[in-house]
């Protein structure tokens, strides 16, 4: 495990796209799996001014977005597909961008559909993940099994919260999620870690340093054999060692 802690919003977003744009240089076919929400919302700003510039190419760069809402249409804003049309594929050219599709009449015949996707690319060389107030893990909720694959998922009050502006209360936020399960995940190549702001930190004090469990999903990155933390100063401010 590798942290990094960075001073400016500005070193966040680079210090995260480097390892994006590491892993296509290394590999330009790259396979790689992305989080929505706003954390890495300067990740993607990043990675678009880049390839303005010519600094970066990601057009042989398969992306999969890692979670998906279930039971809305995936032209609601609120969507993963939505997000990732908006954030990332409208500015930065790729190969392709799958997500799951959050109306699928079979949720199981979806997830297997999408993790055929994933082997056909030949697995995923880099994740890039956040991480939820109560530690959940794309959308893998407290007490997922470590050995779980993409499945749909019963949503916590956490993990809904963020989408409540979107559909006016918590009542009428999705109820459920389909996700890649932590075995999916862990199966990544390598795996990059992303938080920022003080409500994260006891969550990354706690994922970091604390044992690993099932009670706190994102703790089974500390098993990855090739992880990097990036955060701010406010997300690493509970934690007991200063990383080197």
């Amino acid at each position: 495990m590798r942290v990094e802690v960075v001073a400016t919003r500005e070193e966040f977003a680079r210090r995260a796209a480097d390892v994006v744009c590491a892993t296509a240089r290394a590999r330009p076919r790259a396979a790689v799996g992305l989080a929505s929400g706003k954390t890495p919302l300067g990740l993607y700003a990043e990675l678009a001014r880049r390839v303005r510039a010519g600094e970066a190419d990601l057009s042989d760069v398969t992306a999969f977005a890692i979670d998906e809402l279930y039971g809305v249409p995936p032209d609601h804003p609120a969507t993963n597909a939505a997000y990732f049309r908006r954030e990332l594929a409208e500015h930065v050219p790729l190969r392709a961008l799958h997500v799951m599709d959050s109306e699928t009449p079979d949720p199981g015949v979806e997830c297997a559909r999408f993790c055929r996707l994933i082997d056909d690319a030949g697995g995923l060389d880099l994740i890039v993940a956040g991480i939820g107030t109560n530690g959940h893990l794309a959308f893998n909720e407290p007490g997922s099994p470590f050995d779980s694959r993409a499945r749909k998922v019963a949503l916590e009050p956490p993990s809904r919260e963020p989408y409540v502006a979107l559909f006016g209360s918590l009542a009428a936020t999705p109820a459920f999620g389909l996700t890649l399960g932590i075995a999916d995940l862990l199966a990544a190549r390598r795996a990059l870690l992303l938080a920022s702001d003080t409500e994260k930190a006891e969550a990354i004090a706690r994922v970091l340093e604390g044992p690993v469990t099932e009670a706190l999903p994102a703790s089974a990155l500390q098993r990855h054999p090739d992880l990097i933390v990036v955060l701010d100063r406010e997300a690493a401010a509970r934690l007991r060692q200063a990383p080197s």
